[in-house]
């Protein structure tokens, strides 16, 4: 055998495992998007703030086509603690909080806005979903009285598409500059705002997506 047949008998043989990983990769079905809310207690039994993640937010591909033709993408979390009774629980305190990704058409890369105008940037959309991965432990706690008293928590992640406008105008509420239009908050008129605009988002075919979590029952007390 000479030199040239064996040293392609050699790189034959060191590309197929490459090109197998690469088939499996292939083949392997698309993560699914997951929210996940978490509560517990330190060594001496005290109650610890609860922990929020979502993960695998972007990479099913379904807001791909989005962000690519200039949409930007909302992602609005929502934690409340609600305190259980033996007719109808009760809303107790809520938290709520934003980030936004869109594609900058000039560079390719990928911005990340969070609440408080911090601004991440990224090559990639795995980069962005890894981000986006981050817990977040929020302030938010029983209050001091009814130690015996049940609790859990409940969690939602909104993920929609925006159009350059409301990019315009989520960005500024993100800096704290102004109160957002199309928040969940603002009584009557804004929520038939959401709502309108929620149906405009169905009949375009524009992607949305909501998660849901939740705790298990828990007391305030030791």
């Amino acid at each position: 055998m000479n030199r040239t047949a064996r040293l392609l008998i050699a790189l034959l043989a060191s590309a197929g495992p490459a090109a197998r990983a690469q088939e499996v990769r292939e083949r392997a079905p698309p993560v699914s998007p997951h929210l996940s809310v978490a509560v517990s207690r330190d060594s001496a039994e005290v109650l610890q703030l609860p922990v929020v993640r979502a993960e695998h937010l972007l990479e099913d591909g379904v807001f791909d086509a989005a962000l690519r033709n200039g949409f930007s993408v909302r992602f609005h979390f929502r934690l409340e603690l609600w305190r259980r009774t033996s007719l109808f629980d009760h809303l107790q305190r809520d938290a709520e909080w934003d980030a936004v990704v869109r594609l900058d058409p000039l560079t390719g890369e990928f911005d990340l806005i969070r609440t408080g105008g911090d601004v991440e940037h990224y090559t990639a959309m795995e980069a962005v979903s890894r981000a986006l991965a981050k817990s977040f432990t929020v302030e938010l706690l029983p209050p001091a009285a009814g130690a015996e008293t049940r609790y859990y928590f409940l969690a939602a992640l909104e993920v929609g598409s925006l159009s350059p406008s409301e990019l315009d105008e989520v960005e500024r509420w993100l800096r704290g500059d102004v109160s957002p239009a199309i928040s969940s908050h603002g009584g009557l008129s804004n929520a038939l705002a959401v709502g309108a605009r929620r149906l405009l988002i169905r009949l375009s075919g524009l992607p949305s997506r909501r998660l849901e979590a939740r705790t298990g029952i828990f007391t305030a007390g030791r």
